[in-house]
């Protein structure tokens, strides 16, 4: 039944191959980790995030990091329990950047 709605909403005809995937290109992959990211430190306040700044800082500022797109090699103490890539932690301090300047203008004001 799922496979005859999503025919329907894609306007494929019964028996038509399915689209390809499309590659996983490293635009991509930086922008599902800034979606990622988003979605989470939405939550935090100011106090969090600057926080979790500083301990991703110290984590990017070794001379071991690595802007890796997909292994998760790095912990971030207080973050979460799990590993992360390079470039993941690298959009988490843009996201964080981001949100930052966004409070400081006040553009979530009427």
């Amino acid at each position: 039944m799922a496979d005859f709605f999503d025919r329907w909403l894609r306007g494929k005809q019964p028996g038509q191959p399915p689209d390809e995937a499309e590659p996983l290109t490293e635009e991509r992959i930086v922008t599902g980790y800034r979606m990622y990211w988003t979605r989470i430190a939405l939550g935090w306040d100011g106090a969090r995030r600057a926080a979790v700044a500083a301990r991703v800082q110290a984590v990017i500022a070794d001379d071991s990091f690595e802007r890796n797109l997909l292994e998760r090699r790095y912990r971030v103490e207080d973050l979460d329990d799990q590993p992360h890539s390079g470039a993941s932690l690298l959009a988490l301090v843009d996201v964080i950047r981001a949100l930052d300047k966004f409070d400081v203008n006040n553009d979530n004001q009427d």
